[in-house]
């Protein structure tokens, strides 16, 4: 439930604060006050797409920002714990949207910056949004499938995931077969020309890193007698005739003798001794390195032109040398394949054929089940539907087969006969913009039993109908808001009169700005309203007399609702 409602420097709402209730409440006013700039602000908290034109002109950003009870929903506590938000049953979530004039927008969830995934992950568990665009989704018939799937969605979902799984190795496996047909032109010549590649490549036979191993050995063979004299003198220094060993020795050796009579030299003398045995080990490595040194030509010619021939090819492929040793495995890998090419094509094709069994096995499943979900789903909304005065019209959930895609094998269209007598045609022909919108609103009715949003927003569903029709409606969206909460912008004295709570939205003008004011109406200003909604600005004693007896009659049929809904429960 949405407990209240934050905007500022949104559309022509400078700075708004809703609490909000449970039950039925009706939002009315004027064309252009700002009503829809609030469902606007609600969707932005859903994570729908933002726009720079919803800030206020000359201000840099605006904000919305909801709070909600916490919901008791296993998948929304899921979410909370991946986030290390923390849960508590009496905790609520504070959702905020923050959009700035750049483009940006920034979305936190308790404080924390959440992605827009994450944030339509937690609201789809608080928030369901009808705007006034959603009707013209039920004239899209490949939005049909769907609803099916929505509506029993414990049910087929897990089949339509195994369904897509094997679809998807299917689709993968008909792009190799593809891809093979499409080469059996040309595949000798490019084994040809593979094997080429390969031979180019293997006869070097490289060796990861090869590349550096000879700089470094050509780099020592070019040095040769710079590294020649530096072992020597370092060879000289230690033990020539004023080498340093020697010299080290005596320091020893009377170091040695001076700790027999201090002992305060002993450490210094260890120190000295180590000193010595490495130096005396560092002289026996390069006399043993000066003894194998050596100035070889040919060597030095032999590495520069392997090198020459590893740079060649770096340069011919486009690939440095660790690169060209994947390439010529990868290569490899390729040539098998072409080599194979027949024996290949026919493993494919025969894994084709089973998992083209497996998916119609699956397909065949789904269909079932969706086409007794659509049995019921169409009774669901011809009940619905006689409710809102279309007793006469029928329902019917058409299928047909078509070639296997993502979804299954299955074309849906709603199909609807609206008045006696007249042939089933797909909504979008024959269903006017009131009959649309009664179909619409039979679905929210219906799936809102089975979704787990806890506040239900709806844009002017109630709009092209008016007389029986629109109390009818009313007497729905009271109903569904017993249980759960439920908002809407209407412009029909039977909604108004039906809501628990009514804010009338109004605009201003203040320092020469439009301001959207909003006022939680008494039951007094509520007759008024009403009275207005009746008779347009010009309200008269007869209108207002009107307007009493309308809300007189409201609160009977929502006393007879909620005892329908008590009596239902009692009796299941």
């Amino acid at each position: 439930m949405l407990l209240q409602l934050n905007i500022k420097q949104f559309g022509i709402i400078e700075q708004a604060t809703i609490e909000l209730k449970n039950g039925l409440t009706v939002l009315s006013g004027e064309t252009g006050a700002g009503k829809s700039m609030i469902l606007a602000a609600i969707s932005q908290l859903s994570g729908q797409r933002t726009s720079t034109s919803y800030i206020r002109y000359g201000e840099d950003k605006a904000s919305v920002e909801g709070v909600f009870d916490f919901p008791k929903s296993k998948e929304v506590v899921k979410i909370f714990r991946e986030l290390d938000l923390g849960v508590e049953d009496d905790e609520v979530i504070i959702i905020r949207r923050d959009i700035y004039s750049t483009g940006k927008s920034i979305c936190r969830i308790n404080g924390v910056v959440v992605n827009l995934m994450t944030l339509k992950k937690v609201t789809a568990h608080l928030l369901d949004i009808h705007e006034q665009h959603d009707n013209q989704v039920l004239l899209i018939e490949k939005n049909h499938l769907n609803l099916i799937d929505t509506f029993s969605k414990e049910t087929i979902i897990p089949i339509l995931v195994k369904y897509k799984e094997k679809y998807r190795e299917y689709k993968i496996i008909q792009e190799k077969i593809s891809n093979l047909k499409k080469q059996e032109s040309d595949v000798l010549q490019k084994i040809d020309f593979l094997k080429y590649q390969y031979n180019e490549l293997e006869s070097l036979k490289l060796k990861k890193d090869e590349d550096f191993e000879l700089e470094k050995e050509i780099d020592y063979l070019e040095n040769f007698e710079k590294v020649n004299n530096l072992a020597y003198s370092i060879s000289e220094d230690i033990d020539g005739e004023r080498g340093i060993l020697s010299k080290l020795g005596r320091i020893r050796s009377n170091l040695g003798e001076l700790s027999r009579y201090n002992d305060n030299f002993d450490e210094k003398y260890e120190e000295v001794t180590n000193l010595y045995y490495i130096l005396d080990d560092l002289r026996y490595e390069i006399s043993s390195y000066t003894d194998d040194i050596e100035y070889d030509e040919e060597k030095l010619n032999k590495l520069n032109f392997r090198l020459d021939k590893i740079r060649m090819l770096e340069r011919k492929y486009s690939r440095k040398l660790n690169e060209l040793i994947i390439f010529k495995e990868e290569i490899a890998e390729e040539l098998e394949e072409l080599e194979n090419y027949e024996e290949n094509i026919e493993n494919y094709l025969k894994r084709s054929a089973v998992i083209e069994t497996d998916i119609k096995k699956l397909a065949k499943k789904l269909t079932e089940v969706r086409k007794k979900t659509a049995i019921y789903l169409e009774s669901l909304i011809q009940e619905e539907l006689k409710f809102l005065y279309m007793e006469k019209s029928i329902i019917k959930i058409d299928f047909k087969e078509r070639d296997f895609s993502q979804d299954g094998c299955d074309d849906v269209r709603i199909l609807i006969s609206a008045n006696l007598g007249e042939p089933l045609k797909s909504l979008s022909k024959v269903a006017s913009g009131g009959e649309l919108s009664r179909v619409m609103l039979a679905l929210k009715i219906i799936f809102s039993r089975s979704i787990e949003a806890t506040s239900i927003i709806f844009d002017e569903i109630d709009t092209g109908v008016s007389g029986r029709v629109s109390q009818r409606m009313a007497e729905k969206m009271y109903q569904l808001g017993v249980n759960s909460q439920v908002l809407c912008i209407s412009h029909l004295p039977q909604t108004t009169a039906l809501a628990d709570t009514n804010l009338l939205i109004s605009k201003v003008i203040f320092d020469k700005r439009t301001l959207t004011k909003i006022k939680e109406l008494n039951d007094q200003e509520k007759i008024m309203e009403v009275a207005r909604m009746l008779s347009g600005d010009n309200l008269t004693k007869l209108s207002e007399e009107h307007a009493v007896e309308m809300l007189a009659l409201a609160k009977k049929t929502q006393k007879n609702i909620i005892n329908s809904i008590v009596k239902n429960n009692k009796d299941i």
